[in-house]
């Protein structure tokens, strides 16, 4: 039996009691959670009784944003997703109306895949306190949160080790927070080439205090380094290598992608660039055309090995 009062609160007033009662949320998850919101979930559905949001309606409103912005699409719908499926729970509803298969699933266009020619050209490009950001993200795989947030004490030249412990985020209200990395396999030890080690060895003489707790990478005038302004000087760098819509992470796509080139195992990808789920690591493991060609030559040799064989 279910108390048929639970079914006719609105969407808009249960969105704001789940909002308010799930203190487990990092400022900035909360944060998109709330865009997610108004932008999208209300407007469709905050006038509506629980009752009323049919899986036909969900339908109807998933197709219609998946149209134009189908990754905005998956992440709104397991936002709805997840607050009805705690209605169930609290027994304001029978069952769940998302029930599209698959809606869910973020269908994000393949990535550009840079060679470190590229990587070399954006180095170039950037200012020199910026350098070793540049290679710090493609050779070590971190996220700009995750190298804002890093000090002096987090580098080991001599083991050659990055420790990623936090993460900095820009929050609406909260400016600059300070918070764990977005999961917990974010927290890691990253090995790191010599390049990189070299790399930061000057960086660390040239631009950061001798404090241990000194920030490794800081903005132009010396103060925290904050995304919108470093990305002045990304947009005019990535003219440099001349790739439509190149993005910082896809630095980090770079790095997972020379590990897996390596022959590193998906779990191996995982603990470096600090992926929580095998999924998302196997993005990294997708066949470039070069190394395509070279599996294709090592089965002419395996086959001309077994016909001469006796």
């Amino acid at each position: 039996w279910l108390d048929p009062r639970g079914g006719r609160e609105h969407f808009d007033d249960y969105a704001k009691r789940w909002m308010r009662d799930r203190h487990d949320l990092r400022p900035r998850t909360r944060e998109i959670y709330d865009s997610q919101l108004k932008c999208h979930l209300v407007p469709a559905f905050g006038a509506l009784a629980l009752d009323q949001i049919t899986t036909a309606k969900v339908r109807s409103w998933h197709s219609r944003i998946a149209q134009t912005t189908p990754v905005t699409a998956a992440k709104c719908y397991r936002l709805l997703h997840a607050i009805l499926a705690t209605a169930v729970e609290d027994n304001d509803l029978v069952s769940n109306p998302c029930t599209i298969k698959r809606a869910g699933q973020e269908r994000s266009p393949e990535r550009p895949i840079l060679n470190p020619e590229q990587v070399d050209a954006l180095a170039r490009a950037v200012p020199e306190r910026y350098v070793a950001l540049v290679y710090t993200a493609a050779y070590g795989g971190l996220r700009l949160g995750e190298c804002s947030a890093l000090t002096r004490e987090r580098i080991d030249l001599v083991h050659r080790t990055i420790a990623v412990t936090e993460q900095a985020q820009q929050v609406n209200g909260q400016g600059r927070v300070i918070g764990p990395p977005k999961s917990d396999a974010g927290r890691r030890t990253v090995a790191i080439p010599k390049l990189l080690t070299t790399v930061l060895d000057n960086h660390l003489a040239r631009f950061v205090g001798s404090a241990p707790t000194d920030l490794l990478f800081t903005a132009d005038k010396g103060g925290p380094l904050v995304g919108q302004h470093f990305y002045k000087h990304w947009r005019r760098a990535r003219q440099a290598v001349e790739v439509d819509g190149l993005r910082f992470h896809d630095l980090r796509h770079f790095a997972g992608t020379m590990a897996a080139r390596t022959g590193a195992t998906t779990v191996e990808v995982m603990a470096r660039i600090g992926h929580s789920t095998p999924r998302a690591a196997l993005i990294y493991q997708h066949a470039t055309a070069e190394r395509d060609h070279a599996i294709a030559s090592g089965l002419d040799d395996l086959v001309a090995e077994a016909k001469v064989a006796p």
